[in-house]
């Protein structure tokens, strides 16, 4: 598709690659997290296993986790570039699961994304959706909240 969209036939291999060091570039200046998330998995990690599981390369998750203060909150990170298929295949979330020795029936997925919640939903976990951008729509979803901090979310959570 960059081939085309730029009119460089023969180079999507590096135009991928220049793609994707530029948006590393990007998340690790200015990489934030969801507000409320680190308070949210503050409380969440001492009383269960959380993990993350996402479609973005390895590099990419690792550098904005760090760069969002989040990295040391989570000892298991599942990328799409570890499993077989991306989301919306439930792959990163059945081995999320499994490396947290975790009943996909009984375990919850905060998602932003109509393609994650998708994968969550197929994993067979309970999903609760936050959408990232205003208007984005997250049919699907067994919850859908406003933000982090929306009572009925850290209901279904647990913590109040």
């Amino acid at each position: 598709m960059l081939e085309r969209l730029l009119e460089q036939p023969g180079r999507a291999e590096p135009l991928g690659q220049e793609l994707l060091d530029l948006v590393e570039r990007r998340l690790l200046e200015e990489a934030t997290a969801f507000p409320g998330a680190e308070a949210l998995v503050l409380e969440l990690k001492p009383r269960v296993p959380i993990a993350v599981a996402s479609n973005t390369p390895g590099r990419l998750v690792r550098g904005a986790l760090a760069c969002a203060g989040m990295g040391p909150h989570f000892e298991i990170v599942v990328t799409g570039d570890q499993v077989a298929e991306p989301k919306p295949s439930p792959d990163v979330y059945l081995r999320a699961c499994e490396l947290l020795d975790a009943e996909p029936s009984l375990s919850i997925a905060l998602e932003d994304s109509p393609t994650g919640v998708a994968s969550a939903g197929a994993a067979g976990l309970f999903v609760i959706g936050i959408p990232s951008f205003p208007g984005v729509v997250l049919d699907g979803a067994d919850l859908v909240g406003e933000s982090l901090a929306d009572p009925q979310v850290r209901r279904a959570l647990g913590v109040n």
